[in-house]
Order: C-alpha cells, then sequence, then structure tokens
C-alpha cells in the first residue's frame, strides 16, 4: 500500500508537469493562461481517474500496475506536442540534437 502511494504521489508530480504548461499556452491564447493550465492538469487527471475507475470495477482490486497504466494512459492522450517529443526521447532512452526539429528558414533566428 505504500508502494502505491508512493507511486500515485510521484506520477501526479509528472503529470502535473507534463500538462501544465500546455494548458498555460492553451490558456493564453484564450485569454486566461491560469484556467488553461488548470483544464489541462484536470483533463489529464480525468484520465487517471477513468482508467483506475475502469480497473477497479473490471478486476474488483487495484494494483501497481493499474497506477502505473493509468498515468502511462494519461500522458500518451496529451496531444500537446512537447510531451509527445518527450515521450519519445523518453521510449528511445538517448537523447540527440536530432531529436530537436529545427526550422532554419525563420528570418528571426538568423
Amino acid at each position: 500500500m505504500k508502494s502505491a502511494i508512493k507511486q500515485i504521489v510521484v506520477r501526479s508530480i509528472g503529470l502535473v508537469l507534463a500538462t501544465f504548461f500546455g494548458g498555460t499556452a492553451i490558456g493564453a491564447v484564450a485569454g486566461n493562461w491560469w484556467l488553461g493550465s488548470l483544464i489541462g492538469v484536470g483533463s489529464a487527471f480525468a484520465v487517471v481517474a477513468t482508467t483506475i475507475g475502469v480497473a477497479v470495477a473490471w478486476k474488483g482490486t487495484l494494483e501497481l500496475s493499474d497506477i502505473q497504466n493509468a498515468y502511462r494512459a494519461a500522458v500518451a492522450k496529451s496531444d500537446s506536442e512537447a510531451v509527445q517529443d518527450a515521450l519519445e526521447v523518453t521510449e528511445d532512452g538517448d537523447f540527440t540534437f536530432e531529436d530537436i526539429e529545427y526550422d532554419d528558414s525563420d528570418p528571426e533566428l538568423s
């Protein structure tokens, strides 16, 4: 049980970090960056809650693998390009500068 609580806390911190800034960007465009951040984080935790709820309803128990899968599903479901890029680097396990897309046709960067 102690391990499960630790997993939930650590993964929740990671999920907030992964989704907060994407929500900030969307919210800033809409006029309220704070609300956008809350919606981004809330949407991610809705996926976690749904996935854990389904696992408990299906099996009648909650295992550590269910918690891990719930957070993985929330990250994988994110439509943020930054999260998807970070996920690819994490899965690959090897970061190179080829992982970064750079458009040198932008005159402001020249």
